[in-house]
């Protein structure tokens, strides 16, 4: 059978779930591509929460979400602290009555798929769950104890080591530097090791780098970043008495980090035409800690004071800045683009972990045997061409 051979640019969550899923075909020769370290940058600064409620990725969806959180339920199986998971339970606030009746489809699905969840509306019940929260001006809340968060850079390397026992290749430490192409056709890479490599397909899996890794091919990666800003906050009392659930508001999140509080604003929350939340930066001037803007310290202070005042005059441990890379319809873009032989798997925004093993399923599949599927139409990058 004759050799397919797929070069994919980012060793994040993205590249290297791609490519274990195109190591499953006898006929992939696949190489991932990654400047630095696998699961570093972007995937390394993930939250990854995994919310069986949550509306993050749009209940339409929901079985994406499934699919991702059961990956990584029975990577753990196999092989504890693979997949990084934290098991907190997680709590869904509902602010009005859209968000309760999302909520309240969340729990369905979940139940349905086995799952325990709870919509509560006694509120001394949910402080139970979180003494820390204000229940005024809420309706209630999603509940269950099944899910948590993972770790991103931990997946991302169990899925290169899961890739290269399948026969597959990364090269860390290695950027590529030019995609070359014959006419319209892509057919290789040019790395600053000095190697050019062919290709039959190409996959851009750099995230918030698409944007420049598309320049190279000439094509226009409709793609912003929204920054994603996050703190961490050591507990008034140095050590909560209590499991800090995955917290869940429309404006924000928060979940435990050790004895700390990490707390981030929500992705769904940035306005592309605002130039505080949203432009077209370069990913390689972010510094590895801080650069924070007084804006989201403020925003996230006041959203602590109004909806969890037990943890406001918590200490600022540290902070970080990422970027998001978010299409205007803030959902990912996956497949074939106008450039023959060029295909994208970007745009995850804060939802890499959540999107990354059935995105790579379908892609992987379409890549090595020409069959889309029902996501891969829904997320094609000719949705954004209108």
């Amino acid at each position: 059978m004759e050799k397919k051979k797929i070069g994919i640019i980012g060793g994040g969550i993205s590249g290297a779930c791609l490519g274990y899923h195109l190591s499953l075909y006898d006929n992939a020769e696949v190489i991932v591509f990654e400047k630095d370290t696998i699961g570093g940058a972007s995937t390394a600064k993930s939250a990854g929460t995994v919310c069986l409620f949550d509306d993050s990725l749009r209940n339409r969806y929901w079985d994406v979400r499934l699919y991702g959180f059961e990956s990584y339920l029975k990577m753990e199986a196999e092989e504890k602290g693979s997949a990084g998971f934290d098991k907190t339970g997680t709590l869904v606030v509902a602010t009005n009555e859209q968000v309760e009746a999302t909520i309240k489809t969340g729990i369905a699905l979940a139940k349905a798929a086995g799952y325990n969840g709870e919509y509560i509306t006694d509120k001394d019940r949910i402080k139970e769950i979180l003494p820390d929260i204000s229940t005024e001006n809420i309706l209630g809340a999603g509940y269950t104890q099944d899910d948590g968060y993972f770790d991103g850079t931990m997946i991302s390397n169990t899925y290169a080591k899961k890739m290269q026992k399948n026969g597959g290749t990364i090269k860390t430490g290695v950027k590529v530097t030019e995609v070359i192409k014959e006419g319209d056709k892509v057919t290789g890479l040019k790395t600053d090791e000095g190697i050019t490599y062919d290709f039959d397909v190409v996959v851009d899996c750099t995230g918030p780098w698409s944007k420049f890794t598309g320049d190279m091919v000439g094509l226009d990666v409709p793609i912003w970043h929204t920054k994603a800003e996050a703190f961490f906050l050591c507990p008034p009392g140095k050590k909560l008495s209590y499991t800090f659930p995955v917290l869940k508001y429309p404006e924000f999140y928060a979940l435990r980090a050790g004895d700390n509080i990490f707390i981030c604003k929500s992705h769904l929350s940035m306005d592309l035409n605002n130039p505080m939340h949203a432009g077209q930066w370069d990913p390689d001037k972010l510094p590895a800690t801080g650069g924070t803007d007084d804006y989201f310290i403020d925003f996230l202070l006041d959203q602590l004071e109004a909806k969890v005042p037990g943890i406001v005059d918590s200490g600022l441990v540290s902070s970080w800045l990422s970027y998001r890379a978010e299409p205007k319809d803030f959902l990912p873009i996956l497949g074939e683009t106008p450039v023959e032989g060029y295909y994208l798997a970007t745009g995850y925004g804060g939802n890499g972990v959540i999107e990354a093993p059935a995105s790579s399923r379908d892609l992987a599949k379409l890549i090595m045997r020409g069959e889309s599927t029902p996501l891969l139409e829904d997320w094609a990058f000719k949705r954004l061409m209108k």
